[in-house]
C-alpha cells in the first residue's frame, strides 16, 4: 500500500516541488491551496487529491484532518509549508501585521497540527515536518516579526519531537536558505516607514543577492527528513547559505558568529565570512522590493 502525506500551500514554490517529489517516489499527496482557482493545479497526477484549506482557520483544522484522512485512508506524514512573509521595520509594521504573520506562520501551523496528532499516536508512527527558515537561526534586520514567527516553528519542533518519541513519530523543522519561490513576490510589507529607515533598508536589500536554491533543493532534503526513522536530529539545512550555518557557528563559537554575521548582512562580509558561508543558490529571484 502506497504512504500518504499530506502537504500544506501548495500551488508554488517549496510545496508544489514537495508535492511533485513525494508522488514521483511513489506516494499519495493530498496537497491543500487557499484559493478556489488553484483547485485544479495538480489534476494531471492521479496520486494527488487537492483540498481547500485556509491555514489561518484554526478552526477547519480538525474538518481538514478528517478530509486527509478519508482521501486515501490513511496519513503517514504531514508537511506544514503554508506561510507567508512581513516585511518591514518593526516602528513601522502594524499590530495586525504581527499577529496576522503568527497566525499564518504559526498559530495555524499549530492548529493543523494538534488535529493530526491523535493519529499519529494512536497509529505510533508518523512524520511531521514543519518549514522554519534559517532566518530563525539569526534576526534580519527589516524582517524581524517573520524571523521571531520562524524561531517559534524551530523551537516548537523540537520540543514536539521530544514529545512524540515515545509513540514512534518524528518531528522536523526544515531551515531553508534563499530559494527562488514567489515569497519576495508577496510581501506584507510595512506602510509609512519613516524616511529615517530608509538608507538602512537600501543598504541591506543593496546587498541581498538577486538569486536562490531550486525550491527542488528543498523537497529532497523533505523527503530525506520524512524518511529518516531516527529522531535525534530536528533541524535540518537546505540550499548553500542554510547548510553551512551549524559548521559556522562551531568554527566562530556563538558570539564571534553573532559579530560577523552582523557585519555581512549590511553588506561588509569578511573574508572568513566568505570563506564560511557561501551565496545562495544561482536561480533568479522574483522580487517586488
Amino acid at each position: 500500500m502506497s504512504k500518504v502525506i499530506v502537504i500544506t500551500g501548495t500551488a508554488t514554490g517549496l510545496g508544489r516541488a514537495t508535492v511533485d517529489k513525494f508522488s514521483a517516489q511513489g506516494w499519495n499527496v493530498v496537497a491543500t491551496v487557499r484559493k478556489e482557482a488553484d483547485l485544479k493545479i495538480h489534476d494531471g497526477d492521479p496520486q494527488v487529491k487537492t483540498l481547500l484549506l485556509d491555514v489561518d482557520d484554526e478552526a477547519a483544522a480538525a474538518g481538514f484532518a478528517k478530509q486527509a484522512l478519508e482521501a486515501f485512508g490513511r496519513v503517514d506524514a504531514l508537511v506544514n509549508n503554508a506561510g507567508s512573509y512581513q516585511m518591514g521595520p518593526l516602528e513601522a509594521t502594524t499590530m495586525d501585521q504581527v499577529h496576522r504573520q503568527f497566525q499564518t506562520n504559526v498559530f495555524g501551523l499549530v492548529a493543523i497540527t494538534k488535529a493530526f496528532l491523535p493519529h499519529f499516536r494512536l497509529q505510533r508512527s508518523g512524520a511531521i515536518v514543519n518549514i522554519s527558515s534559517l532566518t530563525a537561526e539569526q534576526g534580519y534586520p527589516y524582517n524581524a516579526v517573520y524571523a521571531a514567527s520562524k524561531a517559534a516553528v524551530a523551537t516548537l519542533s523540537e520540543g514536539l519531537s521530544m514529545e512524540m518519541a515515545e509513540f514512534g513519530v518524528v518531528v522536523r523543522a526544515i531551515m531553508p536558505g534563499q530559494h527562488a519561490t514567489r515569497i519576495f513576490a508577496k510581501i506584507d510589507a510595512a506602510a509609512d516607514v519613516p524616511e529615517d529607515y530608509q538608507a538602512g533598508i537600501g543598504s541591506f536589500f543593496g546587498v541581498t543577492p538577486m538569486t536562490g536554491s531550486s525550491p527542488q533543493v528543498t523537497a529532497d532534503v523533505i523527503y530525506q527528513a520524512v524518511l529518516n526513522p531516527v529522531a535525534d536530529q530536528v533541524r535540518y539545512y537546505s540550499g548553500p547559505d542554510s547548510v553551512a550555518i551549524p559548521t559556522a557557528k562551531r568554527i566562530l563559537g556563538p558570539q564571534k558568529y553573532w559579530e560577523e554575521f552582523r557585519e555581512a548582512a549590511v553588506g561588509r562580509p569578511s573574508a572568513l565570512w566568505s570563506a564560511l558561508v557561501p551565496a545562495p543558490g544561482t536561480e533568479p529571484l522574483q522580487r517586488d522590493i
